[in-house]
C-alpha cells in the first residue's frame, strides 16, 4: 500500500458518509411514512415498477398501464414502453429476479408472489445506493482535485474538503426525497457525476469510447442525456490535448452503442427511433393545452408545426425562463454558481481537464435551463445539473478564496471556514424543513395509503375477471397493486366512450379525497355518484361508493356493453 494515510483518510470519508447518509435516508423515510399513508410507489415510479414486473416475470418490455392518448396507437395490453426509459426498468427487474422463488406457477413459470406492497420496496435500492455513492463520489473527487488545485493541501485537509462536499449533498432534502421513491433523478446524477469527474480528472480525453459508452448508460435513465450528450462530448474534445475532432467523433458512437437497442425497439414499436411520449409536455401551457388534454384524449393532439410552433413554443420559453432561473436564485445556489463562473473565467492556469470540465458544468446548466422552461417549468427537472453546480461552486469558491494573495493566511483560512459552514448551514435548515415538509404532505397526499390500495386491489380482483382492463385515476399505482391493465383516467366522462371504442372496458375506478381534490370534469361524479346514471351518452348502468379507512372516496361505475359506433356524415 503506497499511501496508507491516504487510503486510512478516504476509508474514514467513505464511511462517515454512508452512516450519515442512511441517517438522513432513515428519518425523511419516517417523515413521510413511507409504506403507511405514503405509499412506496408514487404515479412516476409506479410506471416503471410495473414495466419492471413484466419484464421480470414475463421476459419482455411492456407494460400494463397505458394513457388514453396510447390506446390511439397501440389498444390492447400489454401497451409497448411510451413514457419509461428502459435503465430502471431493467435494474429493476433484475431486483426482482433476486426476490426469493416459491412454489407458485405463473405462465408454466416458477415465481413468488408477495404482496404488492412487500416486493415494491426493492424500487428503493438503486435510488438509495445512488444517493450514497454520489456522496461518496462528491468527496473522493473533490479531494482529488483540490489535490491538484492546491498540491501543498495536507491529506486530512483534502480529506475534511471531501467530506463536506459530500455531506453538502446528503443535507440536500431533494436528493433526500428522490432517495427515498422509485425515481430516474439520482441514478442519472450518478451517471452525471462520474462523467464530470472522468472529465475533470483528465480520464475522459484519454478514454473517448468508455466516456461515451458511460453517457450512453446514463442516458438509458433520463432521455434528457440526448441533448447533454453533445456539450459532454464537445467538452471531452476540448479537454484532449490533441486529435480533438477524433475524440468527439468516438465519445458519441460510444453513447449511441448501449443506447442501439433500445432505438431499434422504439423504432419497432412506434415507427420512429426518437420516440417519446414525454415530449408533448412542450406543448403544456401553449393555447390553453393542458398535460391532462394532451395526454388523457383517446386521440392524438392537433399540435401546431412548422413557424408557428417555434414561435409559440418561443414565446412558452421565454415566459417560464426567468421564473425557472430565479427559483435557482435562493440561498447559497447564487454564491455557487457566481464562484463557478468566476472561476471558469479567472483560473488560466489552471488544468485543460478541469477548466474544461467547469465549462462544460455551465453549458449543461444553460441547456438544462432552456429545457425545462420549454418543457415543465419544474425543478426537479434541474436537479442532476444544479447538484452539480453546487459541489464544483464550493470548490471554486475554494480555489478563489486560495487564490487571492491580497488576504493574509488567517484571512483566507477564515473566509473558507465561513463558505463551509455557511453551505452546511443552509443544508441542516433545508433538511429540516424538508422534514417538517414531508409530515404534512404525507397528511394530504392524493394517493391512499399502502393498506387502502391492498383492499382496494382484492375488491377488484374478487369481482372483476383476471385480465381485463379498468380505468382509474390510481392509474399505474393500481395496476401495480392489482396485477392487471388499467387504463389512466380519460379528461372527462364524456370521452369513455372514445376510450372504449380503442379497447373495451366495463369498470372505472374513482378514488378521490372529495370533489375539491378531484379533476375538474369529474368533481361533479364524485359530488353526486348517481346522478352519472342520467347521461346516457356516459353508458354507466350502475354506481357503487365506498368510503375508505384514510378519508377518500370511492366511487365504482359498471359501463354497459358498447353499442353501434354511429358513422359521421359530411358534405362532398
Amino acid at each position: 500500500m503506497r499511501n496508507p494515510p491516504r487510503f486510512l483518510a478516504h476509508l474514514l470519508l467513505f464511511t462517515l458518509l454512508a452512516v450519515t447518509g442512511t441517517w438522513l435516508w432513515l428519518r425523511h423515510a419516517t417523515a413521510w411514512d413511507l409504506g403507511g399513508r405514503s405509499p412506496v410507489l408514487s404515479y412516476d415510479a409506479a410506471q416503471y415498477a410495473v414495466a419492471a414486473r413484466e419484464l421480470a416475470l414475463r421476459g419482455r418490455f411492456a407494460t400494463t398501464f397505458a394513457l388514453p392518448i396510447e390506446l390511439a396507437r397501440h389498444p390492447s395490453p400489454p401497451w409497448p414502453l411510451a413514457l419509461v426509459q428502459p435503465g430502471l426498468v431493467i435494474s429493476e427487474a433484475a431486483l426482482i429476479h433476486l426476490v426469493p422463488e416459491k412454489t407458485r406457477i405463473i405462465e408454466g413459470r416458477s415465481w413468488e408472489i408477495v404482496r404488492p406492497d412487500q416486493l415494491e420496496w426493492v424500487v428503493l435500492v438503486l435510488p438509495f445506493i445512488g444517493y450514497i455513492v454520489i456522496a461518496v463520489g462528491f468527496g473522493l473527487a473533490g479531494s482529488y482535485l483540490i489535490r491538484r488545485l492546491a498540491p501543498g493541501l495536507g491529506t486530512a485537509a483534502r480529506a475534511a474538503a471531501g467530506l463536506v462536499l459530500g455531506l453538502a449533498f446528503l443535507l440536500d432534502p431533494e436528493a433526500q426525497h428522490y432517495a427515498v421513491g422509485g425515481f430516474t433523478e439520482l441514478p442519472f446524477t450518478l451517471g452525471l457525476c462520474g462523467a464530470l469527474a472522468a472529465l475533470a480528472l483528465g480520464a475522459a480525453p484519454r478514454r473517448p469510447l468508455l466516456f461515451g459508452i458511460l453517457l450512453g448508460l446514463t442516458g438509458a435513465f433520463r432521455g434528457t442525456m440526448l441533448w447533454l450528450a453533445p456539450i459532454l462530448a464537445i467538452g471531452n474534445a476540448a479537454a484532449a490535448d490533441g486529435r480533438r475532432f477524433r475524440t468527439l467523433v468516438v465519445t458519441l458512437i460510444g453513447y449511441a452503442l448501449p443506447l442501439l437497442p433500445w432505438w431499434l425497439y422504439k423504432w419497432h414499436a412506434f415507427g420512429n427511433p426518437a420516440w417519446d411520449l414525454s415530449a408533448l409536455s412542450v406543448w403544456d401551457g401553449v393555447q390553453g393545452r393542458t398535460w391532462f388534454s394532451l395526454f388523457h384524449l383517446a386521440a392524438p393532439p392537433d399540435l401546431p408545426r412548422g413557424m408557428a410552433s417555434i414561435t409559440l413554443l418561443g414565446a412558452k420559453t421565454a415566459r417560464n425562463l426567468p421564473a425557472v432561473a430565479l427559483a435557482l436564485a435562493t440561498g447559497v445556489h447564487p454564491l455557487l454558481l457566481g464562484a463557478l463562473t468566476v472561476w471558469a473565467i479567472a483560473a488560466r492556469d489552471a488544468a485543460r481537464a478541469v477548466r474544461a470540465a467547469a465549462g462544460t458544468l455551465l453549458a449543461l446548466l444553460l441547456v438544462s435551463l432552456l429545457a425545462t422552461a420549454v418543457s415543465v417549468p419544474q425543478l426537479r427537472y434541474l436537479f442532476p445539473v444544479r447538484v452539480l453546480v453546487d459541489a464544483a461552486g464550493l470548490l471554486a469558491l475554494w480555489d478563489l478564496i486560495r487564490r487571492t494573495g491580497a488576504l493574509t493566511v488567517p484571512l483566507r483560512r477564515a473566509l473558507t471556514a465561513l463558505a463551509t459552514l455557511l453551505v452546511l448551514g443552509w443544508g441542516v435548515h433545508l433538511t429540516v424543513v424538508g422534514e417538517a415538509e414531508a409530515r404534512d404532505t404525507s397528511k394530504e397526499r392524493g394517493t391512499p395509503a399502502t393498506l387502502t390500495l391492498l383492499q382496494i386491489a382484492s375488491i377488484m380482483n374478487r369481482e372483476i375477471p383476471a385480465g381485463e382492463p379498468v380505468m382509474s385515476n390510481l392509474g399505474p399505482v393500481l395496476a401495480w397493486e392489482s396485477r392487471r391493465p388499467v387504463i389512466h383516467l380519460a379528461l372527462s366522462p364524456d370521452e369513455l366512450d372514445a376510450c372504449r371504442r380503442r379497447v373495451d372496458f366495463r369498470r372505472v375506478l374513482l378514488v378521490f379525497r372529495d370533489p375539491a381534490h378531484a379533476w375538474p370534469e369529474w368533481s361533479g361524479v364524485i359530488a353526486r355518484p348517481t346522478d352519472a346514471l342520467h347521461h346516457a351518452e356516459w353508458n354507466v348502468k350502475h354506481v357503487r361508493e365506498y368510503r375508505t379507512a384514510d378519508g377518500f372516496r370511492l366511487i365504482w361505475l359498471d359501463l354497459g356493453p358498447l353499442g353501434p359506433e354511429l358513422a359521421t356524415t359530411g358534405s362532398r
